[in-house]
């Protein structure tokens, strides 16, 4: 009996190692948390992808068990409600420490990737012309906003792989910008107007003149004299597609976002003399 006994338990130790080809380098940040003490790590994010690049701020190792009795490592896992975590130690400037990484599919990834480009998404600065403290009834407007909001936005996020880090990229592009306004000379009409248009607009110069023309214009029916303030309420919308790829070679698509900015615009009705 005591050498059974001992044979169970010495068939039960096991040892940490850490595989010299497991590692992972990021300058990262992420979700996560402590609980009862223990460390938990959601998805890492970063603005590039992560890479074992020597200017790297962290370096990621998966601990695995070593079993003597039987000759054979395997991953140090756990499943916390219902999702699998890895321990994994986490070596940065300040030290290491372990920590239990949440195991997410790429597509997962790509929509933690989306929570942060969404959020730095800039809302749109409405210019027009003639400027919106000084429309006319009849005369076309010009619609544009900053050309510097016109560019794509992208956010990577990832967690430690085998050997190679498993990310998503995923990327917020400007499609085009749609401008809804109040257009009703009654005190409290519910009349309003839209003009959608590809692209963010073009800025006017007093080079081009007052007969130019832009693809992207608005031309008000009514004065806005009647309403509250003397003005009609406009919001200058710019959707954007949002995509994702990954290291795995997957893809696709993700509901599209937008960002919105209101405007005042006062619109007055030229009256002719008569002599």
């Amino acid at each position: 009996m005591y050498r059974r006994m001992t044979r169970i338990v010495w068939a039960c130790v096991v040892s940490v190692v850490i595989p010299p080809a497991a590692f992972v380098r990021a300058a990262d940040s992420g979700t996560g948390g402590v609980i009862d003490g223990v460390i938990y790590a959601g998805v890492q994010t970063s603005t590039s992808a992560p890479t074992q690049g020597s200017s790297s701020t962290h370096v990621w190792r998966r601990l695995v068990t070593h079993d003597a009795g039987i000759g054979r490592s395997g991953n140090i896992s756990k499943v916390v409600d219902g999702i699998r975590y890895f321990l994994y130690e986490r070596i940065g400037p300040q030290g290491s420490e372990l920590v239990w990484v949440a195991q997410a599919s790429p597509r997962q990834l790509a929509q933690r990737a989306a929570v942060t480009v969404r959020s730095r998404l800039a809302r749109p600065k409405v210019s027009m012309a003639p400027p919106s403290e000084s429309n006319v009834v009849n005369t076309s407007s010009w619609l544009w906003i900053d050309p510097s909001v016109w560019v794509p936005v992208s956010a990577f996020a990832w967690i430690p792989g085998d050997g190679e880090p498993i990310w998503a990229r995923t990327t917020a592009t400007p499609v085009s910008i749609t401008f809804t306004t109040e257009d009703d000379g009654t005190p409290s009409g519910s009349r309003s107007g839209r003009v959608t248009c590809r692209g963010p607009g073009q800025m006017w110069r007093p080079s081009l003149g007052d007969d130019a023309r832009s693809e992207c214009m608005y031309t008000y029916r009514h004065s806005s004299v009647s309403r509250p303030a003397g003005v009609f309420t406009a919001t200058m919308d710019v959707q954007w597609r949002i995509s994702w790829t990954s290291s795995t070679g997957g893809g696709g698509s993700l509901p599209t976002e937008r960002t919105s900015a209101r405007v005042s615009v006062r619109v007055d009705e030229l009256q002719a003399l008569v002599e």
